[in-house]
């Protein structure tokens, strides 16, 4: 079964036009990823953002990538997902300035860069 990724216009990440992607395993919830923003490499905290700027899972599944083999893709809801750095004592917020959103990433395939729920 095809998984089909969209984005639409957005106050947490940019739009993305239709993608889809072949999963080969079954999508399950993560609360951490390994992330490298500005240079750095921290665990992040993830969930998914629904309309109106609510929260939910944030999912991952194995999917084939033409340069690596496989990887995970990580996806989230209709508005993307939204990433701060693990233990950050603030709560999820669309304006929070150490919080940043994301369309969906790919991370390598041994699932080393995942914490799984």
């Amino acid at each position: 079964m095809s998984l089909f990724l969209q984005i639409d216009p957005n106050p947490n990440c940019d739009a993305l036009d239709g993608m889809l992607f072949q999963p080969r395993s079954e999508s399950r919830g993560i609360s951490q990823l390994r992330y490298e923003r500005n240079g750095e490499a921290a665990w992040c905290e993830v969930v998914g953002v629904e309309p109106g700027g609510t929260w939910s899972p944030a999912l991952a599944c194995k999917i084939d990538d033409s340069g690596d083999g496989s990887c995970y893709l990580v996806y989230g809801g209709p508005w993307g997902l939204r990433l701060r750095v693990a233990a950050s004592p603030s709560a999820w917020d669309l304006s929070a300035p150490a919080q940043w959103g994301e369309t969906y990433l790919l991370l390598g395939g041994d699932a080393g860069d995942l914490k799984f729920l």
